[in-house]
């Protein structure tokens, strides 16, 4: 009996098993990775999105005239309604490092805004002046960080 033909066949089938595991391995990888790009795109957008519905928010209390004991409860609802903290925590499982402190940093200058705004601040006030120009830095810092991330910084600053 000819061993050759057997064998030769075993090993055509082993190698021809083998590259098309290979390649759908290859293949689930590079769709894992999309994948998980998509839901970090998702997160930054909704995440800076719900920062700008928080800023506009309190903009608009902060040239309200409005009761002290009134004022607090508005400022600390229109706060909280964008769901900004959720997506923080969901961003401390699937994002970088630095995009989570970015992301912290935005929210704490949001945070003192609420605070100075249910104090009784208004628009014209100098420290809510501040603490605007604080959150655009903050805000800038984030947005180029999650750039970064995603891969698009390059694309950007080439335009």
């Amino acid at each position: 009996m000819e061993w050759i033909p057997l064998v030769s066949t075993g090993l055509g089938a082993a190698i021809g098993v083998g590259s098309t595991l290979l390649a759908d391995r290859a293949r689930w990888r590079r769709d894992r990775v999309g994948q998980d790009l998509d839901v970090r795109r998702q997160l930054y957008a909704d995440y800076t999105a719900a920062l700008s519905r928080i800023r506009s928010a309190l903009h608009e209390c902060a040239q309200e005239d409005t009761p002290t004991a009134e004022r607090t409860r508005r400022v600390r609802e229109e706060f909280l309604a964008p769901g900004a903290y959720e997506i923080r925590h969901q961003l401390a499982i699937v994002a970088p490092p630095e995009i989570v402190d970015a992301a912290r940093s935005a929210f704490v200058v949001l945070r003192d805004t609420r605070d100075l705004v249910a104090a009784g601040a208004s628009v014209g006030d100098g420290a809510y002046a501040e603490l605007e120009e604080r959150l655009d830095a903050a805000v800038a810092a984030l947005r180029a960080v999650m750039r970064l991330d995603l891969g698009a910084a390059k694309s950007i600053t080439r335009r």
